[in-house]
């Protein structure tokens, strides 16, 4: 007979898959709550008719069989809890979903996401039934034969779910697939149809290049033929291949958009008329057409492997050139400025309207199949949240999940080198600061921007020249520190918008020491009235006179603005000249490479190959004082500290290493994690998170990993580009990202394990202050270029009713945007 301890041994052992050291938990959340037993009674019994078991009481067997289902349940959890502290790979843009054979051919798929379904149409006349995610739910034979099938959106739809097309002509078919109503057999065969629901029109592509015109009738159950078909203009060459709509014009017309050969046909749909030819907009045949309402521009899509974007008069926007092959389809992504294109060069390539870029790449030959055996025909977006892409084929469709790692945050002027939030984490919690972030842009311009909304608060715009090489901000006061590639420290009031240079240092002529990075160092233990000073400063715009008042406070926060040379020499500046107070050789011989802080001591490493922490005095006038010295094999380039733990990112690109190692002050001094969880290139962003107690980087890999407190890789999230900086923007564990210039935000609820969100709900939740831009003040100081770096923004709603004074002289300027 089998034990009692054993009953459920073989269903445990079954979840243990992996023995990897990932599999421990190394997590310290509360225990669930199992209580051991003192009697040591039960562990041993039997569920089964012996003597002893027969013995017991009632009260007794049901003890027992309680403390085996709890067990059990404790079992079931910590191995759940287990399995979720596993390494997770995230990936965001398109992912493989399903792969569908269709043996007899395939004629054509239509989406019905009012029914929740797709149904494939095969060359045997038989429709295939399927859920959105592509599991198989019917098969039957089609009521009439049909070469092609499409759904019927809107409330038309409700009665006469589908229109088919075939050699009798056309058939309504309802939502259970019963012939409504079937029409004469057509003079040419058709190949497309498309409906207007907002018109209640089909539109008829036939194989000799006409299109015509029906009208759906009683509600939808039968159609009646409007006007003649409209045939294409002499002398075009090529073949009718797509049909697209227009937008709605503002005085109520419609128009539709004919892809034949290398022109564009525009129909009236109004007048029923052939309005417009547009001849060799592409060096060879159109594949595909669409038009993009996020961007209010017409795509189209070649065999000459280009992917173009016009405008509403048929002038080029942009062009995306990447693929290797002929382009032989492309759809729009609903509600959204993507692009998603199929080449013969077997690959998916996603693209950025806004952004002007290519934003992803996925292989068609993920499915393990000859790609070059069949050629995608026809890309269907997805019908409504949750659906996939559909890829078709001449004998399969491919189904393909869109993932959304990451949410537009806030568009700036010019790709962010820098991100840095402020207050930094973790923020006190009453009186509350609003939470911004401090990001500094190619183009010389540094951004204050909300990190709930993401509208700029104030803007520092200097010149391209000035480009930031560190920026520092001090909320609290109102004061930015820039330090330029050229060694310039330039100090701004950041109280107004745009912020004012209250004065510039310049460094000493070669071969003195040149500033090579900037720190701001916080010693906050009065969160009230650090609270107070940002209210008299941001009343007073920073005026120092002004505001003295705020000084003049007996409180203890201390702020000090700290800057390494290329000698390896650490300096403290004064808070108002920028002057040095004090000095200490950190890292001689070599540059400082990097500096950080907690909240009583600071963190620089060197190109002496050490990392070295120092005690902090913010009240003496000798500050700095060395406690530990930690010796690395390669350059340190980034580090981040979290309360006596410090993290560190190396690099050596002339071995292609790329790592992190965890230093710490107890009894073990460094933890280290597995070679292949390091990242593959440079280092662009390294952070922690101190609440929660991860730390995450980024990298030119186009990854994010998060690691736990003991540096291991907890999540590795993939990206469509590579990100330039990375920033938790609160306790909750929310990351901001560059890529190029747009800022973009990860939601911790996407990545935490439970356990993570369990320790996350039961902390207080700080209040959202309302951090409205701050007004433009002094505009006509600023130049051309600067304004339209101000109309660039996304989310800048003060800077409407500048633009409308700016473009009484700027007639070039683009209009400046009213986001919300």
């Amino acid at each position: 007979m089998l034990k009692a301890s054993n009953l459920f041994a073989s269903e445990g052992d079954s979840l243990v898959t992996d023995t990897d050291l990932y599999d421990q938990d190394i997590y310290d959340v509360p225990d669930p709550g199992v209580l051991s037993e003192r009697n040591g009674e039960g562990s041993r019994v039997l569920f089964t008719s012996s003597q002893r078991w027969r013995k017991m009481t009632l009260h007794s067997r049901a003890r027992q069989l309680w403390l085996h289902l709890r067990a059990y349940l404790h079992d079931i959890v910590e191995k759940e809890k287990r399995a979720e502290l596993r390494v997770t790979r995230m990936t965001h843009g398109l992912e493989p979903l399903r792969r569908l054979e269709v043996a007899a051919g395939l004629r054509s798929v239509a989406q019905d996401p009012v029914g929740g379904r797709f149904l494939i149409l095969d060359g045997a006349g038989y429709l295939h039934q399927h859920t959105k995610d592509g599991w198989a739910q019917a098969k039957l034979e089609a009521p009439v034969v049909l070469n092609g099938l499409v759904t019927v959106p809107g409330p038309l739809g409700e009665v006469g779910r589908f229109v088919g097309w075939g050699p009798a002509g056309l058939t309504i078919l309802g939502q259970d697939f019963r012939p409504l109503w079937v029409s004469k057999a057509l003079n040419q065969e058709s190949f497309c149809c498309l409906p207007v629901p907002s018109r209640g029109l089909l539109l008829v592509a036939q194989a000799g290049g006409s299109v015509e015109l029906w009208k759906f009738r009683s509600g939808g159950r039968r159609l009646v033929s409007c006007g003649s078909p409209l045939q294409p203009p002499p002398g075009l060459s090529g073949s009718l291949k797509r049909l697209a709509l227009g937008p709605e014009a503002d005085h109520g017309t419609r128009h539709c958009f004919a892809a034949y050969g290398s022109a564009v046909l525009t129909f009236d749909l109004d007048s029923w008329t052939l309005s417009n030819v547009c001849q060799d907009l592409h060096k060879t045949i159109i594949s595909d057409l669409e038009y993009c309402e996020e961007v209010e521009a017409m795509v189209t899509a070649s065999r000459d492997s280009t992917v173009k974007v016009w405008e509403a008069d048929w002038q080029i926007r942009m062009v995306f050139v990447g693929h290797t092959g002929p382009v032989t389809a492309m759809t729009v992504l609903r509600n959204s400025s993507l692009v998603v294109s199929a080449s013969q060069d077997g690959t998916l390539r996603t693209w950025d309207l806004r952004a002007a870029a290519q934003v992803g790449e996925v292989s068609l030959g993920c499915w393990n199949r000859d790609i070059l055996s069949e050629r995608v025909s026809h890309l269907l977006a997805p019908a409504g949240p949750g659906w996939p892409v559909l890829s078709l084929c001449s004998k399969s469709v491919e189904l393909w999940r869109v993932c959304d790692i990451y949410l537009p945050l806030a568009q700036l002027s010019a790709p962010v080198l820098h991100i840095q939030v402020a207050p930094a984490l973790p923020a006190p919690v009453e009186p509350a600061l609003p939470s911004r972030l401090v990001c500094a842009c190619a183009d010389g311009s540094v951004y204050l921007v909300s990190a709930t909304t993401g509208r700029t608060v104030s803007s520092l715009l200097l010149d391209p020249d000035d480009c930031a090489a560190g920026v520092v901000y001090c909320l609290s006061r109102e004061a930015l520190w820039v330090l330029t590639r050229s060694g310039h420290l330039v100090r701004a009031n950041a109280a107004r918008c745009p912020m004012v240079v209250t004065h510039r240092r310049s460094p000493l002529p070669l071969p003195a020491a040149q500033p090579c990075c900037l720190h701001l160092y916080s010693h906050l233990t009065d969160p009230r009235s650090a609270y107070a000073c940002w209210q008299i400063v941001h009343q007073n715009q920073g005026d120092m006179l002004r505001s003295a008042i705020a000084w003049a406070w007996k409180n203890k926060n201390r702020f000090l603005p700290m800057m390494g040379y290329s000698d390896g020499t650490l300096s403290v500046l004064d808070w108002r000249t920028s002057q040095t107070i004090f000095s200490t050789e950190a890292h001689i011989p070599g540059p400082v490479t990097a500096i950080g802080s907690t909240w009583n001591s600071i963190v620089t490493s060197g190109g002496d190959l050490t990392v070295k922490m120092w005690r902090v005095f913010p009240y003496a006038e000798e500050c700095l004082s060395l406690l530990h010295t930690f010796s690395c094999c390669h350059p340190v380039v980034m580090l981040c500290t979290l309360g006596k733990r410090f993290m560190v990112g190396f690099e050596d690109p002339e071995s292609a290493t790329y790592g992190l190692v965890q230093f710490g002050l107890g009894d073990k001094m460094r933890f280290d994690h597995r070679p292949q969880d390091d990242p593959m290139d440079h280092i662009t962003g390294l952070c922690c998170c101190p609440t929660l107690k991860l730390y995450a980087c980024s990298s030119l890999d186009c990854t994010i990993r998060i690691w736990t407190w003991e540096n291991r890789l907890l999540r590795l999230l993939q990206l469509d580009g590579p990100p330039q900086s990375l920033a938790f923007s609160n306790n909750s564990g929310d990351l901001v990202l560059a890529l190029g210039s747009r800022l973009c935000l990860v939601s911790h609820e996407l990545y935490l394990p439970t356990s993570y969100l369990v320790k996350k709900f039961c902390q207080k939740t700080p209040d959202v202050v309302n951090d409205p831009p701050l007004p433009l003040t002094g505009w006509k100081s600023l130049t051309t270029s600067q304004l339209q770096r101000l109309a660039s923004l996304q989310g800048a709603a003060n800077l409407r009713s500048a633009g409308r004074a700016a473009h009484s002289f700027l007639p070039s300027l683009p209009p400046l945007p009213w986001v919300l």
